[in-house]
């Protein structure tokens, strides 16, 4: 006659491993945002509008500032890395230049900060519609390879600690789009 305990003890043993999440998985590297990257040519503002999809992919809510668009990477914003490659080839490529210079002193708490800042959902998008111009001056004819960069809004440990006690989620590190071409023709005479 065949014993019930050795069914019986090993039903929660086999339950408890088929319920444990990512027993086998392997960790994930993926990032907490996906950035997609558009211009928009045709708005009526009659100037190049850049749009940045930001796609929440890590799984849970994310907090993060209305991002601005700006010409070198700064926290909680937007940046915009461009190479030029002039309609004249005797001209070597370049980067435009930037001269914004913010030291990030004087801001209010870090949690005070985060009280205005948007809530992204999992797998939710947040558009951002802003002037090419913010980030760069396009006034040559040629081609400006450019991409964004996102940067997270904060990189203090303290800060970053004091957020999570909070229970605000940020992304952490930066995240780059692909890169997008955009083609200014010299004008018709």
């Amino acid at each position: 006659m065949r014993s019930l305990a050795t069914p019986i003890l090993a039903a929660p043993l086999l339950a408890a491993l088929l319920l444990t999440p990512n027993l086998w998985a392997k960790p994930s590297n993926k990032p907490d945002l996906k950035l997609i990257v558009a211009l928009d040519t045709s708005a009526p503002e009659q100037r190049a509008i850049l749009v940045v999809q930001m796609i929440n992919k890590s799984g849970h809510s994310l907090h993060l500032p209305d991002p601005p668009l700006l010409c070198k990477p700064l926290p909680g914003a937007l940046s915009l890395e461009v190479r030029f490659s002039p309609e004249n080839s005797g001209r070597a490529e370049s980067s435009p230049d930037c001269d914004l210079d913010v030291d990030g002193s004087g801001l209010p708490d870090i949690l005070e900060r985060a009280k205005s800042w948007l809530v992204i959902k999992p797998d939710q998008v947040y558009e951002a519609r802003r002037p090419l111009s913010m980030g760069v001056q396009i006034a040559d004819p040629g081609n400006y390879e450019m991409r964004v960069i996102y940067t997270a809004p904060c990189s203090d440990p303290v800060d970053i600690e004091r957020l999570k006690q909070a229970a605000i989620v940020v992304p952490t590190g930066s995240f780059a789009s692909d890169r997008l071409i955009y083609k200014v023709a010299r004008p018709k005479p």
